[in-house]
């Protein structure tokens, strides 16, 4: 365990000395022992307190080896991650930055109640094609009359490249599609800098070795 603080003490040395050092977030993947999720979810909660509300907690709806994501903002000097060990069976902490800071990050979680995750891989020396695709989907989003993704990038400490979170109401919000012809959603498409509407998932996975997609639940 050691071992691993030092190896983030070190990322951190490297965060405060590169152009990557705002803006930074702590996530936590977190799977609870057999029997232990409830008594988890009240720990996590009460380490929110202690930190006057600054995590949002995002609790995995479909089955994967997590069953909670844990974002809070991280200074440059990233203090040890707060460990769960009496009560998780796994716990990756990793470090990760966007250009939305953590107020409006914030703000945008208070008001959702469910939250679209997805997570990438990139293919060998793809990671910026990747990144760009990202952005054009939420390009095509806009164009469409439906609100942009938050994407973040892992600095450190983990295999994922790079992850997304869509902010949601509730499940009627993240299906509803906007009311508009079929033509504005092609040409929706096509300004964005895909091929065609019908070109957009094909496109993403050009760039791709993983991805792990998701609906969470908001736990407060």
């Amino acid at each position: 365990m050691k071992f691993i603080y030092s190896i983030l003490a070190l990322g951190a040395l490297l965060i405060q000395t590169s152009a990557f050092a705002d803006n930074l977030y702590q996530v936590t993947l977190l799977r609870a022992a057999p029997g232990n999720l409830p008594s988890l979810i009240d720990e996590v909660k009460h380490q929110k307190r202690k930190q006057n509300g600054n995590i949002v907690i995002m609790r995995h709806s479909q089955g994967d080896h997590w069953d909670l994501m844990l974002l809070s903002p991280a200074s440059e000097t990233l203090p040890k991650p707060h460990r769960y060990d009496s009560l998780a069976d796994f716990q990756h902490d990793f470090i990760a930055q966007t250009g939305a800071n953590w107020k409006a990050v914030k703000q945008k979680a208070d008001d959702a109640g469910l939250f679209h995750i997805e997570m990438f891989r990139a293919a060998a020396g793809k990671h910026q094609a990747l990144l760009e695709e990202r952005h054009m989907e939420n390009d095509y989003l806009v164009k469409t009359q439906r609100k942009a993704n938050i994407i973040f990038v892992t600095r450190f400490g983990s295999d994922y490249d790079n992850f997304s979170v869509g902010f949601y109401k509730d499940m009627q919000a993240f299906a509803a599609n906007p009311d508009l012809p079929a033509e504005a959603f092609e040409k929706a498409a096509k300004d964005a800098g895909f091929a065609a509407r019908s070109d957009i998932g094909f496109h993403l996975r050009r760039y791709l070795v993983g991805h792990n997609d998701t609906l969470a639940t908001q736990v407060k």
